[in-house]
C-alpha cells in the first residue's frame, strides 16, 4: 500500500539500497535523473523526486506519484517498479533468474536486484533504473547485461570467446547517432562484443568526470540465453 510519508518518518530509516530512476527525454533522448527509490528494510521503500525532477522541460509526475514535492512509502515494491520484474509464475523465471547470477538470493532481495540488473526497461515507456552510487563511499559496484551483442561487428563471435573473470575495456563513442555518451565494449584484444546499456552511460560519464577509477570485468556467460542476455558484466569504480 502506497502513502505519502512525513519528512521525520523517512529520515528515522537508514536506506539499505537505493536506486536512481532516471528518465529519457523521447525529443532529445537525453537520459537525466529524476527520483529515488530506497528500499529501508525487507518490505518498506520510500520514493522520492529529486531537484532535477522540477526543472525538466517535458517531464511530469508519474500517476503513482503526484506530487514532485512529497515523499511517498509503502509497504511491498510499488506497482510501477514491480511491473518491471519478471513475475515468477512466468516460464523460464528460474533460468532468467540464473542468467542474472541470483540464483539462490532471499526472495524479498531479487525484485530490487533484478531491477539493479535489467534496468528495469518497459518497451512503453522511457524510464530505466540504475543503483545509485554512494556519494560518502570509496566504492560502487553495478551488474548488467552487454547491450547490442546481436548488432556490433563480430560481437557474437567475440562473446564466444569471453569467460567469468575476463577483464573488459569501455571506449568511448562520441561519434554515435543516438547518444554521444555512448561507450563500446571491448575484449582486451580489442575486439567489440557490444555496448555499455544506454541507461549507464550518463553514470559511468558521472563517475569518470568525477574522479572515479572503473574497471569492467566478465561477471557471467550464458552461452544458452539470447544475445541480449547473455553476458553479465560487473563495473567497479573506486575513488582516486
Amino acid at each position: 500500500m502506497l502513502s505519502q510519508a512525513t519528512n521525520s518518518s523517512v529520515d528515522s530509516e537508514a536506506p539499505t539500497r537505493s536506486l536512481l530512476l532516471v528518465w529519457r527525454d523521447p525529443a532529445s533522448r537525453k537520459y537525466s535523473r529524476v527520483a529515488h527509490l530506497e528500499k529501508t528494510d525487507e518490505q518498506s521503500y520510500v520514493f522520492h523526486y529529486l531537484d532535477s525532477a522540477r526543472t525538466l522541460d517535458g517531464f511530469y509526475p508519474l500517476d503513482e506519484y503526484p506530487d514532485l514535492e512529497g515523499m511517498y512509502s509503502s509497504r511491498g515494491l510499488p506497482a510501477f517498479f514491480a511491473n518491471r520484474v519478471m513475475s515468477s509464475s512466468r516460464p523460464g523465471y528460474k533460468e532468467y533468474l540464473s542468467w542474472l547470477g541470483l540464483e539462490g538470493t532471499a526472495d524479498p532481495d531479487i525484485p530490487v536486484e533484478v531491477l539493479a540488473r535489467t534496468g528495469g526497461g518497459r518497451a512503453t515507456d522511457t524510464f530505466h533504473v540504475v543503483e545509485m552510487p554512494s556519494s560518502d563511499a570509496s566504492h560502487f559496484a553495478s551488474r548488467f547485461f552487454v547491450s547490442g551483442v546481436r548488432h556490433a561487428e563480430g560481437g557474437l563471435e567475440a562473446s564466444q570467446t569471453v569467460h567469468a573473470g575476463d577483464s573488459l575495456l569501455l571506449r568511448a563513442e562520441p561519434d554515435n547517432p543516438v547518444n554521444p555518451l555512448a561507450k563500446i565494449i571491448d575484449t582486451v584484444t580489442q575486439k567489440q562484443i557490444g555496448w555499455l546499456p544506454d541507461w549507464l552511460c550518463d553514470e559511468v560519464d558521472s563517475l569518470e568526470s568525477s574522479a572515479w577509477s572503473l574497471s569492467l570485468s566478465v561477471e557471467r556467460v550464458n552461452p544458452d540465453a539470447p544475445p541480449r542476455s547473455r553476458i553479465l558484466c560487473k563495473l567497479e569504480a573506486t575513488r582516486r
